[in-house]
């Protein structure tokens, strides 16, 4: 909860961003999905990921495949998950 991730596409062709923030219920009783989505079209890959963790660190992640999900724990790393 309270990460906020950067995703850049395009740096070398003219570069597009997304961003999201992993939050919890924004009011009594809701919740919010903790998977983010992000589309990037046609693309073949994503060249950057970038995760600001609510502790302060920062990790980066370069030259991500679409059509996966990919598991990010603070300090361990990003796993891409198989059956997407």
């Amino acid at each position: 909860m309270g990460a906020s991730l950067r995703l850049f596409l395009g740096e070398s062709t003219g570069s597009a961003n997304q961003s999201r923030l992993v939050k919890g219920g924004s009011s009594y009783l809701s919740q919010s999905e903790l998977p983010i989505t992000f589309g990037i079209g046609k693309r073949d890959r994503a060249d950057r990921l970038v995760i600001q963790w609510p502790s302060g660190r920062t990790e980066e992640y370069k030259n991500l495949n679409p059509g996966k999900a990919y598991d990010c724990l603070e300090g361990k790393g990003i796993t891409a998950q198989s059956g997407f």
